[in-house]
C-alpha cells in the first residue's frame, strides 16, 4: 500500500482546525453550458465523472498524529465525495452565494479523504457550477484554483475532460512526496517542527500578557484591533466581484501604480466604506496579511507556508488619493520584506513567522495575542484564455478561503480570461451584508476612474 508524507508545515493546518474554524479551501467555477446542450446535459456530464476513478491523494485519508501520513482508503466510494446539487429559482447570484455559503461552512469528515466536490445545476441563463472543496493540507489556499485550472481544456470541442480527482499529486500541487510502505517517516523531522511551533506558541501567549509594548519581528506594532478580530465560528459567508482587468490596468497606468497596488486600493477603499457604515472603522489602518510564496525565487517551500507579509490597507485617510499613495508605500515595504527571505532554512523560518499566529489559536489565550492583521488577502494568475470542460465554457473562478480565529475576512482575487475575479469569504455572524463589500469595490473603482477622466490625478 502507497503512502504520502504529510510536510511538517502541512501538518499543523491539522493542528489548528478546531469545530469554529475549520481549514479546507474551496473553488467555485461557474461554466456556460454549449450552445447545442441537451436537456440531459448536467445528468450525463454527472454520469461521465461518477465513471472517472480517483488517484491519489484524492483516494487518501489522514493516518497518524505528529507522524501524518496519507494512506489509501481501503473504502473509498466516489459516490460520498462527489454530490449533485440543484440551485432553487431563480438560480441567480444570490441563490448560488447562499449554498456555497453553507456548504463551506461544513468541516470535512476526517475519518475519510478531505475533499468534495459538488455539482451544482440550476444557475440562471443556461449555466451551471462546480464548487470543490479540500482541506489545506492537500493544497496551498489559491492553489485549489490551479489545480482546477489545470484539468480543462483550451479548446471547446474537446470531451471527455477528466475531473481534479484523476489528477496525481504531483501534478495537483499537494505538498508531500511518495514514500512506499511508509519508507523515510521523517519522524524526528515532524516532532522537532511541531515542537518548535508549540514552544514559540507558548512562549508569544505568555509574553503577550504583559502589559509592555511590543513592536517587533514577531509582534509588529501598528495593527488596529478591529471587529474583524473577534472570535468566530464555523458558520460562513461568501461574495463574488468580477472586474475588467483592462480597466484596472488603464488606472494603474495613469497612477503610476502597479496592478497590484491598484487591487490593494480597491480592497482598502471597500472596507474603509462598509465600516464606516457600521460605524466600526478603526482610527489606524486595517492591515492585511498576504501569504508567503518563496516557490517564485526558485525554492520548494516545505509544505503549505503559514505565515505572510502585511500591507497597510490605508482605510484610515479619506482623501481617496493619499490612500492611494498610502497603499503604494505599504506595497513597496512588503516587496522589500519578501526579497529580505532567506535563501535557506526556509521551514524553520517559515514557523518562526509562525509562531505568534499559531499562540493566537489556542484556546482562551488567543484573546491576549496582539493581532499581526486584520484580514487576510491574495492574487494569484490564472489563465489569460478561456478554458472549457466538456464543451462548457469557464466564465468565471473564485477562491474561497480558510478563516482562523481572530481574523473574520479573507478577500481573493484570481485572474482569469481579461477579468479580476475576487471572493470575499467571511464570518457569518460578524459581517453581515457582506455583498456590499464586493458592490464597493465596484464603487471605488468607478470613483477613481471619475477622478483620473477629471484631471485630478497629477
Amino acid at each position: 500500500m502507497s503512502a504520502y508524507k504529510l510536510k511538517p508545515l502541512d501538518s499543523v493546518w491539522m493542528m489548528m482546525e478546531t469545530p469554529d474554524t475549520p481549514m479546507h479551501v474551496g473553488v467555485l467555477a461557474i461554466f456556460r453550458k454549449p450552445a447545442k446542450a441537451g436537456v440531459n446535459y448536467t445528468a450525463d456530464l454527472a454520469a461521465q465523472l461518477r465513471e472517472a476513478k480517483a488517484v491519489a491523494p484524492w483516494n487518501c485519508r489522514v493516518s497518524g498524529s505528529l507522524n501524518r501520513q496519507l494512506v489509501e482508503d481501503d473504502e473509498f466510494e466516489l459516490d460520498y465525495h462527489f454530490r449533485r446539487s440543484a440551485l432553487p429559482d431563480p438560480g441567480g447570484e444570490r441563490e448560488l452565494g447562499r449554498m456555497v455559503s453553507r456548504l463551506h461552512s461544513n468541516s470535512l469528515d476526517r475519518s475519510r479523504p478531505l475533499w468534495e466536490f459538488h455539482l451544482v445545476e440550476g444557475l440562471e441563463n443556461h449555466r451551471f457550477a462546480f464548487y470543490i472543496k479540500i482541506h489545506h493540507t492537500l493544497v496551498e489556499a489559491v492553489n485549489g484554483v490551479p489545480a482546477l485550472l489545470s484539468t480543462l481544456a483550451s479548446n471547446a470541442r474537446a470531451r471527455n475532460v477528466l475531473p481534479i480527482w484523476t489528477t496525481p499529486l504531483s501534478a495537483s500541487g499537494a505538498g508531500g512526496d511518495l514514500i512506499e510502505e511508509f519508507a523515510g517517516s521523517g519522524v524526528e523531522e515532524a516532532i522537532e517542527s511541531a515542537g518548535a511551533l508549540g514552544r514559540a506558541a507558548v512562549e508569544m501567549a505568555r509574553g503577550a500578557l504583559q502589559p509592555a509594548e511590543r513592536n517587533s519581528f514577531l509582534f509588529p506594532r501598528g495593527t488596529p484591533r478591529s471587529t474583524l478580530n473577534r472570535r468566530i465560528n464555523a458558520q460562513r459567508r461568501f461574495a463574488t466581484q468580477q472586474i475588467e482587468q483592462g480597466r484596472i490596468e488603464a488606472l494603474a497606468e495613469a497612477t503610476d501604480s502597479t496592478v497590484n497596488e491598484m487591487l490593494t486600493y480597491l480592497m482598502g477603499s471597500s472596507l474603509r466604506r462598509f465600516f464606516k457604515e457600521y460605524n466600526a472603522l478603526p482610527d489606524e489602518s486595517l492591515v492585511g496579511m498576504m501569504p508567503v510564496s518563496l516557490q517564485e525565487r526558485g525554492q520548494h517551500l516545505a509544505g503549505n507556508a503559514i505565515a505572510g507579509l502585511r500591507v497597510s490597507l490605508g482605510t484610515h485617510l479619506g482623501d481617496p488619493l493619499a490612500r492611494l499613495e498610502s497603499v503604494k508605500t505599504s506595497m513597496q515595504e512588503v516587496r522589500q520584506d519578501r526579497a529580505s527571505l532567506p535563501e535557506d532554512a526556509v521551514t524553520s523560518y517559515v514557523m518562526l513567522r509562525a509562531a505568534p499566529l499559531y499562540a493566537s489559536q489556542v484556546g482562551a489565550l488567543g484573546r491576549f495575542i496582539p493581532p499581526l492583521y486584520n484580514l487576510a488577502v491574495s492574487n494569484t494568475p490564472g489563465a489569460e484564455k478561456p478554458l472549457y470542460f466538456n464543451g462548457a465554457r469557464l466564465e468565471a473562478v473564485y477562491p474561497m478561503a480558510q478563516l482562523m480565529q481572530h481574523s473574520a475576512l479573507s478577500v481573493d482575487c484570481v485572474s482569469y480570461n481579461g477579468h479580476f475575479n475576487i471572493g470575499f469569504t467571511g464570518a457569518r455572524d460578524t459581517l453581515p451584508h457582506l455583498q456590499r463589500m464586493a458592490v464597493y469595490v465596484g464603487k471605488a473603482l468607478q470613483d477613481l476612474e471619475e477622478l483620473v477622466a477629471s484631471g485630478e490625478v497629477a
